[in-house]
């Protein structure tokens, strides 16, 4: 990838870091730390991870691939939706406006981390505009 495509993919992952750990200080701060884990012990995320990971395991490997880009996302994925859990808890307002920028910002962390993923497991798969 290119440098600037390797600095924009790292900042936004570090935004949604620290957004994770600000909306979870907020929540902890404000009592709703139970929250978080109920919404982590749902199964769906780890079910569509098992999955994933079947998948890679599965599937042929081109020549130029290091690993299948399935492995690396069936690893970003719980992550993402933790840090996404841990922003959420602290909302307590529920504004329509808020719930779009944590869209924003941990959807946008996902879409990074699998051009990172790519890059790293299938260079030859990176679209040209981003090598």
């Amino acid at each position: 990838m290119r440098p600037g495509a390797w600095i924009v993919c790292l900042a936004w992952i570090a935004v949604a870091f620290g957004a994770a750990l600000v909306g979870a200080r907020r929540g902890i701060l404000a009592g709703r730390g139970r929250r978080v884990t109920a919404r982590l012990a749902s199964p769906t995320v780890y079910l569509f991870t098992g999955y994933l990971v079947l998948a890679a395991l599965v599937t042929p490997h081109a020549a130029d691939e290091s690993a299948s880009p399935l492995l690396g996302l069936a690893l970003v994925l719980p992550v993402a939706y933790a840090l996404a859990s841990l922003d959420a808890l602290g909302d307590d307002h529920g504004r329509p406006a808020a719930a779009v920028a944590r869209a924003a910002i941990h959807g946008g962390a996902v879409l990074a981390a699998a051009a990172i993923v790519l890059a790293l497991s299938s260079p030859a798969f990176v679209p040209g505009w981003l090598r």
